[in-house]
């Protein structure tokens, strides 16, 4: 695809509309070399940001077209078309559109045992979270493998080694120029991580026929997995309930028999529970915490939270520092 084919079929894209993005399951999560949760695009609007927010997982953004800015500890990147940027876990950061060229991005969210070996053959890491085109055809060449990527992912009848594969040319399109090994082994990184297939098999644990878990309480539990690794995001029931296989009503009863709540109440409850943890173990603000755990809006996280609690946010962090400070003088 040369460049004016590609930027008319970027032009063809209706402003200001966001892709619905879901999550591919990649497997069962302590053997994942790669978990992909999220995938998506958006054409934002001048002057839209995101943030300060925090991601569980890593969170890599391809810019399509446009400029705009990516803030992290005091770093400030101007970032444009053909560039990228990656969230670390757990880490503070802001992105703003431009006033004048608002970006148009793809983003990606994922984790996996090989995630940081990948990362670092792709010259990622060691205080480097900023890719930048090397030329108009490595350019248009990352571009292209990202439709690719976000087609496979959004498609439900590809499979998930085609998705996988998808990922790793996506990935390749930012390989060092210059040496076949990118100035890293992806073998030796791997090598880092791995471990003997029988000190593997001794870790499981054992379970017999009367331990295994029934249908609902699988569906159950994937549901769950799902929403620790997107409550982060805008999450859907009924994109939920077709990412696992089952109708809207049957999530709905699973979640009822298995823990006794509403889907919408176990994700809500799961975004307070993760909002009271980084109130009382971090210093981050409340603007931050409510982005982070997925409300739309700090007023809108308050409220919600002091329905739950009877109390603010910011009493909840005073009344849990005063009990901190009590437990130490004891």
């Amino acid at each position: 695809m040369d460049k004016m084919a590609y930027e008319e079929e970027a032009a063809s894209r209706q402003r200001g509309m966001q892709r619905e993005t879901r999550r591919s399951l990649t497997g069962p999560e302590s053997e994942s070399a790669i978990r992909l949760y999220y995938c998506g695009s958006e054409f934002c609007t001048p002057g839209h940001f995101f943030g300060p927010a925090v991601r569980p997982h890593y969170l890599i953004h391809f810019i399509r077209s446009g400029k705009g800015t990516y803030l992290r500890k005091g770093e400030i990147y101007e970032l444009s078309r053909g560039d990228a940027f990656l969230i670390l876990p757990g880490e503070t950061t802001k992105y703003i559109a431009d006033e004048k060229e608002p970006w148009d991005y793809t983003w990606v969210a994922f984790d996996g045992t090989n995630a940081e070996a990948l990362l670092r053959c792709c010259g990622f890491l060691s205080g480097n979270l900023v890719y930048r085109s090397r030329s108009e055809e490595a350019t248009l060449r990352l571009l292209k493998q990202a439709d690719a990527f976000e087609s496979c992912f959004q498609d439900e009848k590809r499979n998930v080694l085609e998705l996988l594969g998808n990922f790793y040319l996506l990935f390749s399109c930012m390989y060092p120029e210059g040496s076949p090994q990118g100035g890293f082994s992806f073998a030796e990184e791997l090598g880092r991580n791995w471990e003997p297939a029988d000190s593997m098999e001794e870790k499981k644990p054992r379970h017999s026929a009367a331990d295994a878990p029934s249908g609902q309480e699988l569906y159950f539990h994937q549901a769950v997995s799902y929403l620790q690794h997107n409550f982060s995001y805008p999450v859907r029931i009924e994109q939920l309930a077709r990412q696992i296989g089952v109708s809207r009503s049957y999530l709905y009863r699973t979640f009822l028999s298995c823990s006794g709540k509403s889907v919408q109440k176990y994700l809500q409850d799961l975004r307070l529970e993760e909002a009271c943890r980084l109130l009382a173990d971090t210093r981050r603000a409340v603007t931050d915490i409510s982005y982070s755990c997925g409300f739309p809006d700090s007023p809108s996280f308050c409220r919600i939270f002091r329905k739950a609690y009877g109390r603010t946010p910011l009493q909840f962090r005073q009344r849990m520092a005063r009990g901190s400070t009590a437990s130490h003088e004891m």
